[in-house]
């Protein structure tokens, strides 16, 4: 991983991925520092099931720093921006009445969280991370646009090489509320072999697991899975003015990067986003339509670090 994650509805499962421990009995917190990541990023465009396609070219960027306030706690401020431009082609699923216009174009996504973390000398390392974001289509209101909650998290090492954890999300979403459950998992398999939580600067996000395999060469290989599901407001002039919009796949991606120093990484993801579907619901959030998506070539390149 590159840079520490950002705690979001997108990314809670990697609250604490980046600083889990590997020693007994008590955790070690992350240092103090400033990470950053910038992912370019580009999902091919595929087929809906009623006709036409979909794709989008973005960018997802990531920048924050922690504080150690003692021996065994910190205090963290990370600002997310994402940025994604969808093209749609020859709809059918949300055209008639509508002329075929597209549901939505640049979609915006910008927050900040604010993750704190506590070691006890019993072994464990507690984390609660309140975050706010607002996520919208290029016109939409900005006060329809926000999203906000927080994520707690306790995490233990077992054994020298393996860490776990368990944690609670509740966010206010766009027109939703969404509680859930998430787990943590760090486990050096062999001295090359890591079973984690995928970074959440990945394009695919950490809601999922990943398998790394670390090269002579200092490369890094990597396959991993994971759940995204992205609401934003659209523009309220838009053909579903005010409504929703949303994005649901299974991104999966192998990837291989490398660290060249402490304040650069870069890292090349290949795969698919599978499972794909998009909605449209209108401005209280009853669906309007849902088309799902065949699977879609992703690609993307993470440049990051710390200093």
């Amino acid at each position: 991983m590159f840079a520490a994650p950002l705690a979001a509805p997108l990314g809670i499962i990697a609250v604490l991925t980046a600083t889990l421990p590997a020693v007994v009995p008590a955790p070690v917190l992350a240092a103090s520092g400033t990470s950053y990541a910038v992912v370019p990023v580009h999902e091919a465009s595929a087929d809906l099931d009623s006709g036409g396609d979909a794709g989008y070219t973005g960018v997802l960027t990531s920048i924050g720093h922690r504080w150690a306030l003692d021996e065994r706690s910190s205090l963290g401020l990370r600002l997310r921006f994402d940025y994604r431009d969808w093209d749609f082609n020859g709809l059918g699923a949300f055209g008639g009445p509508f002329g075929g216009r597209k549901p939505w174009g640049e979609v915006y996504r910008y927050g900040v969280a604010v993750p704190y973390s506590l070691s006890t000398q019993g072994g464990w390392l507690l984390s609660l991370t309140p975050s706010i974001e607002s996520a919208g289509e290029s016109g939409a209101r900005f006060s329809d646009s926000l999203e906000y909650g927080a994520s707690l998290a306790v995490a233990r090492s077992m054994r020298p090489d393996l860490t776990l954890g368990l944690g609670v999300g509740i966010y206010e979403r766009i027109e939703e509320t969404s509680a859930f459950p998430f787990i943590m998992v760090d486990w050096r398999i062999t001295d090359r072999l890591r079973l984690s939580n995928p970074a959440a600067t990945s394009p695919s996000g950490p809601a999922g697991l990943q398998i790394s395999y670390a090269l002579d060469s200092g490369f890094e290989l990597a396959l991993g899975a994971a759940y995204r599901s992205d609401r934003f407001r659209l523009d309220r002039n838009g053909t579903f003015a005010a409504g929703v919009g949303e994005h649901r796949s299974i991104p999966v991606l192998a990837s291989i990067g490398r660290r060249f120093s402490p304040g650069l990484g870069l890292r090349l993801y290949a795969g698919a986003a599978l499972n794909g579907e998009l909605r449209v619901e209108d401005e209280g959030g009853r669906r309007l339509y849902s088309e799902d998506q065949d699977p879609a070539a992703l690609v993307g390149l993470e440049i990051g670090g710390r200093f």
